[in-house]
């Protein structure tokens, strides 16, 4: 399939708001605290020493400093390593979000002093050189905090030393002008968060081996806008050698975009676009109050950081040359759309013959008002198959063609605990609507703003998933004892189902692509 037909998949999604949600992580939260933490062993890394916390399930440094704080004349500039400190660093407690506003993923932040991560490795893994997983959030690149989950699941189990770090968001994160192209070769696209993530990737080959991590043996974990972040890195020449696999959950790897225009915003604070000391004195508070909501940051393509986007990248032979598992959920877009519940049969059937014009009475055969119990189960799954599960296809397929190992999955609990939307549930809460977008990081990372706790059944699937990416952390090849082969997609097209034991357990399928309409949607181009 070509890039062009995947862009014209993505842009037919039937909720008006389905753009600006796409990328989002939608929960708030913070880490849970399992017990009373004590006072971890000292350490020493590049910057000087610091002490964090252990904990039941190993020892966690938290809120450690990884660039210069992007203040100042540092607004808008690639990030640049961080300061040495005199004494003990105390990293028993987390940085501080990112600047943003309110939204489902943080309390809001006016820091732009925040590049910050936060390491989780088991107790006694200092003398050991265990896989490293660094996981980038998600929140549509304008929200999210990598305080809102962590990496104890890996440590308890030993498997894995974990590394979550923030970004810049927004404005601060995705910004360019005909200042900043001036002053250097990054500027003209301005994906400042991109390049935070990989001055990331850089402290970890620096000093990960203090924390048990092997340096040679990264891999890099992403959902939703995170998801895109790797997919970004996947196709960056400055990305090369900081990991060595890469993770992709709950996004497709679409084509590069060209930078967005900024003169709206610019014109708001009273700059012109060339004027780069106006521009960085303008208040952190103007430039968080400026745009909410999603869709109007994101990286761009066309500059040494990421000349062509990932399947381009793949076309041309320069994707990076590792080993890819992707994934979504089965149901992803039944959260957003159960915002609209009670939806009217009429309402949503002239929504989708708006978006779709002549190919409506398609669309309508494929996603009947009457497919679920309400009309919004249609127009979830419609917006879930034409914008996460077939895109994904056309991309695994792209990087199975360029010869790199592609791993599929589908998280499929049907009764995954739902999200928090602002502290809140989805409405309706009483409804049950599926594997949603973000329900397998509770199985995972500890995404801990889920409505509810995981019963047994679903703590045991989350115990096979864990085995499953660490095994895929350490080898690049996904596989655990009494589990099904994990062929990979090339190889006869199937797909991993994830579900609990009572609902049929781990089971390779064939059926992914049809229960999705991937046919219909990958054909459209």
């Amino acid at each position: 399939m070509t890039t062009g037909r995947l862009a014209k998949v993505a842009s037919i999604a039937i909720a008006a708001t389905a753009t600006a949600l796409l990328l989002s992580g939608c929960i708030a939260g913070g880490a849970a605290d399992d017990g009373a933490p004590q006072a971890a062993p000292q350490v020493e890394i590049e910057q000087g020493s610091l002490t964090g916390v252990t904990t039941a399930d190993g020892v966690e440094y938290l809120g450690i400093p990884f660039a210069k704080p992007p203040v100042g004349d540092l607004r808008w500039r690639e990030p640049e390593a961080p300061e040495p400190w005199a004494g003990v660093l105390d990293a028993s407690k987390p940085g501080p979000d990112c600047a943003q506003t309110v939204n489902g993923d943080s309390d809001g932040s006016l820091s732009e002093n925040c590049l910050y991560l936060n390491v989780y490795a088991p107790e006694d893994a200092a003398q050991e050189r265990l896989p490293v997983v660094v996981f980038l959030h998600g929140g549509g690149y304008t929200a999210g905090t990598p305080n809102i989950y962590d990496g104890r699941n890996f440590a308890a189990t030993g498997d894995a030393v974990t590394v979550i770090p923030a970004y810049r968001l927004g404005l601060f994160g995705f910004f360019a002008t005909a200042a900043t192209a001036e002053e250097g070769e990054y500027g003209a696209q301005g994906n400042w968060g991109m390049l935070d993530q990989q001055q990331a990737l850089r402290w970890v080959q620096e000093n990960i081996e203090t924390f048990g991590g092997d340096p040679d043996n990264v891999t890099i974990v992403g959902e939703s806008a995170g998801g895109g972040s790797v997919c970004f890195q996947l196709a960056s020449p400055t990305a090369e050698g900081l990991f060595d696999k890469a993770v992709v959950q709950s996004m497709a790897c679409g084509a590069g975009a060209p930078a967005s225009d900024p003169t709206e915003f610019t014109t708001q604070w009273g700059c012109a676009a060339d004027d780069a000391e106006c521009l960085r004195a303008v208040p952190t508070s103007t430039i968080v109050g400026t745009a909410t909501g999603f869709g109007f940051a994101s990286p761009a393509s066309g500059g040494p950081d990421q000349p062509v986007g990932p399947l381009e990248a793949a076309a041309d032979g320069t994707l990076a040359d590792v080993p890819i598992m992707m994934g979504v959920t089965r149901d992803e877009w039944l959260g957003f759309a159960s915002a609209q519940y009670p939806l009217d049969p009429a309402e949503y059937e002239a929504g989708v013959t708006a978006q779709f014009g002549a190919l409506a009475p398609d669309v309508l055969e494929l996603y009947p008002a009457d497919a679920g119990e309400d009309p919004i189960f249609a127009s979830g799954w419609l917006s879930g198959d034409s914008m996460f599960a077939c895109p994904s296809v056309v991309a695994s397929d792209s990087f199975a063609d360029a010869g790199r190992s592609v791993y599929f999955y589908e998280f499929a609990d049907e009764t995954a605990p739902g999200w928090r939307s602002l502290g809140d549930p989805f409405p309706p809460s009483t409804l049950e609507l599926g594997a949603t977008h973000t329900t397998e990081l509770q199985y995972l990372f500890n995404y801990t703003a889920a409505q509810r706790a995981l019963n047994e059944e679903q703590l045991a699937l989350a115990d096979q998933m864990v085995a499953l990416w660490s095994a895929f952390f350490e080898t690049g090849t996904p596989s655990i004892d009494g589990g099904p082969e994990w062929s990979t997609f090339a190889d006869g097209r199937e797909v991993l189902e994830l579900k609990t034991e009572e609902a049929g357990g781990l089971e390779m399928i064939d059926s992914f692509e049809s229960a999705h309409n991937c046919g219909f949607w990958n054909g459209l181009g």
